[in-house]
């Protein structure tokens, strides 16, 4: 499906063609990159069709959604996009899930866009960047030499060479479940847009969301992966620290970066119960 919305067009899925009308919360999934689009955070919330509505769009930018202008390729527009989504959608009840950089457009959002959503669920992401020495060595400790190299060049030049190279030598370490046959394939047919990375890259060192969290009002689940070697789970947790909100902050043992595929089971209890303390009209499974 597509929407407008203002300057640009707008790709979306949901687990229903009407999802404004279902007596079910909403779960809206943004999704990681920069640069790649949802199809791989529609994979990942395919558990969670069974109790919610499940809506994920390509962002700007992104996928099948319209690449609009560079200077839009930023987290106030991206959370701005959500905020009108949402409305031109007339969604209710919605649960706002964001995983890696799409968790950074969730603080964002929530900072600025209060009451417009239930909740937001933040996963594998950090209200600032964990610094460079910290993710190199993390990836010399999963993957050796090569990988710490690898991440190196890849944060200090996100050229499309060096984030293949990182497809190539350092993505596997973002997961430790091995994918099945529609993750890969997923994986090998998603749409990129690699110039989107290399923008938002370029000042990626300067992100800091700390002050943006202090005026949240909206309670948040943050959830972080034991083995995430791109967000450290003390910089993760610097969200309950610098938070205006209630959150709740979760380790998951057993998980990487993609929290939701290493764990789907611990991940749908915890969005469950914490779609539930909402007061959200949850099924119990």
């Amino acid at each position: 499906m597509r929407i407008r919305l203002a300057d640009v067009g707008i790709h979306f899925t949901a687990s229903t063609r009407r999802p404004w009308e279902q007596d079910k919360p909403v779960i809206l999934g943004l999704h990681g990159g920069p640069g790649i689009d949802g199809s791989q955070m529609r994979h990942f919330l395919d558990p969670q069709q069974e109790w919610a509505t499940v809506v994920v769009p390509d962002q700007r930018g992104h996928g099948r959604s319209d690449r609009s202008a560079p200077a839009n390729w930023t987290l106030a527009q991206w959370a701005e996009d959500v905020r009108r989504f949402v409305e031109a959608l007339g969604l209710q009840d919605v649960l706002l899930v964001g995983t890696s950089f799409g968790g950074f457009v969730v603080q964002r959002f929530l900072a600025s866009y209060p009451g417009v959503v239930r909740g937001g669920v933040i996963v594998g992401s950090s209200p600032r960047r964990a610094s460079q020495k910290e993710i190199v060595e993390r990836y010399r400790d999963l993957g050796g030499d090569e990988a710490a190299r690898v991440m190196e060049r890849t944060l200090t030049d996100p050229s499309p060479e060096n984030e293949e190279d990182w497809a190539r030598v350092c993505a596997r370490f973002s997961r430790l479940r091995a994918p099945d046959e529609v993750l890969s394939r997923t994986v090998r047919e998603r749409i990129n847009t690699p110039e989107v990375n290399e923008h938002f890259m370029a000042t990626f060192g300067d992100l800091d969301l700390r002050a943006d969290l202090a005026t949240v009002r909206d309670q948040m689940l943050v959830m972080v992966g034991a083995k995430d070697p791109l967000t450290p789970p003390e910089v993760a947790a610097e969200i309950e620290q610098h938070s205006g909100a209630e959150v709740t902050f979760q380790l998951i043992e057993g998980a990487s970066h993609q929290v939701l595929w290493d764990q789907p089971e611990r991940s749908d209890q915890l969005l469950r119960e914490f779609a539930a303390s909402l007061d959200l009209p949850v099924v119990e499974p």
